[in-house]
């Protein structure tokens, strides 16, 4: 339980239900997981350059593990689950889909059946997972925008294969990545979408006329735009530029320092505007762990000592070991977006793309809470978690200041 919070309210883009002047500094009371008061005070800055706010829950709609824990695994179990959301609650995120990558058909299946499972039955995952992302099996087979999905296992899209992924996820699934350039791409995608599922855009070479075939059938988002691409493409009329320039698809970005260079990540931001725009870690069993090699699905990858994430002895990119405070931290020193436009586009944006989310992130007395307290230092875009907390289940530091 948190019981007193200091914070800077930045309610004038995130809270409902009660308004307050922007950047007003509160105290907040919270009680077995209900807001129950909050009053003005004076504290604002912690310290010269440090300041300290409350914010929405983060929300991640791509993971695949944390804190040494894969979700792509043959042998998940729903301790696992559990593991890897207590270790992201203590980075700020309040809300996440666990995602699962390609696979062998009933591999897949088995993984999506032990997260419901570990959903249905785990008091904190109730909370913080609203469903699953699927990312493949349709996506394109080709070394260069397959990424690091193995290749034996990508299957062309098909109405069979994806109610046998939807079935054994029990109605959990919330998101599916594929590709639409692929055969039959634009059938799954309307199926899909019928299903409430929000349809993303990923790891393909699609044309113009890919493009307005998935969007008109109910694609809405480029997964990770930018990166599950060839390594060389046309300089002027590419994939990447027909989704960075269609406004009606909003983007996912992965602000991680290694995925995409600072002047690209600035740009694409820039083009796809706040709005838009979803930050993600596409965090894998070596986020929130140290240097050494992971899981992910069946493929060996090295975390090096510098963050980065590879398929071992090549520079080829294989998930992330960013975190959320760093990615939003990165969209800010690296994007050049403001503190509270990486804010929206790690919390509320995400959750606007979901048809059936309800829940909301409030600083008014009697919500329930899903905030999360830090401190932010601008020079570094350094960003420290201080408290999280999601309905009764909190985390608080050990050394508050």
């Amino acid at each position: 339980m948190i019981n007193e919070t200091r914070l800077r309210a930045a309610s004038r883009m995130t809270f409902t239900g009660k308004r307050y002047p922007d950047a007003q500094a509160m105290a907040i009371w919270v009680d077995d997981g209900v807001i129950s008061g909050d009053e003005p005070v004076q504290v604002l800055d912690v310290e010269d350059g440090v300041t300290r706010w409350i914010v929405p829950g983060f929300f991640d709609l791509q993971v695949n593990g944390f804190a040494g824990h894969s979700f792509c695994d043959t042998d998940v179990t729903a301790e696992t689950v559990e593991a890897a959301a207590k270790a992201q609650l203590a980075t700020g995120v309040t809300h996440f889909l666990p995602t699962i990558i390609t696979g062998e058909l009933d591999a897949m299946c088995k993984q999506l059946g032990v997260i419901a499972d570990a959903i249905e039955t785990i008091p904190l995952l109730k909370l913080m997972c609203p469903g699953m992302h699927v990312e493949g099996p349709f996506i394109h087979p080709d070394d260069g925008p397959r990424g690091a999905h193995p290749k034996p296992h990508v299957r062309e899209p098909n109405l069979a294969d994806f109610d046998r992924l939807f079935e054994a996820a029990r109605g959990k699934m919330a998101m599916f990545t594929l590709a639409p350039d692929q055969p039959n791409a634009t059938a799954v995608i309307r199926e899909a979408t019928k299903r409430n599922v929000v349809v993303a855009l990923g790891h393909h070479r699609a044309t113009a006329e890919d493009l307005d075939a998935a969007i008109g059938a109910g694609a809405k988002l480029c997964t990770h735009l930018g990166n599950g691409s060839d390594a060389v493409l046309p300089r002027l009329d590419n994939p990447i530029w027909r989704q960075l320039g269609d406004d009606r698809l909003w983007a996912s970005f992965i602000a991680d320092g290694h995925h995409l260079p600072a002047p690209t990540l600035k740009s694409m931001l820039r083009a796809k505007g706040p709005l838009r725009s979803v930050l993600v870690t596409d965090a894998i069993a070596a986020a929130g762990a140290p240097p050494g090699t992971y899981r992910l699905g069946d493929t060996d990858v090295e975390r090096t000592a510098a963050g980065k994430v590879v398929l071992p002895g090549t520079p080829y990119l294989a998930g992330s070991a960013a975190d959320m405070p760093l990615v939003v931290g990165n969209a800010v020193r690296l994007g050049g977006v403001s503190f509270l436009e990486a804010v929206a586009m790690a919390s509320v944006r995400p959750a606007m793309l979901l048809p059936n989310w309800t829940r909301r992130w409030s600083a008014f007395g009697g919500d329930a809470c899903d905030l999360v307290e830090l401190d932010w230092r601008a020079a570094d875009g350094a960003l420290t978690i201080r408290q999280a907390a999601i309905g009764p289940f909190a985390w608080i530091s050990t050394d508050p200041g």
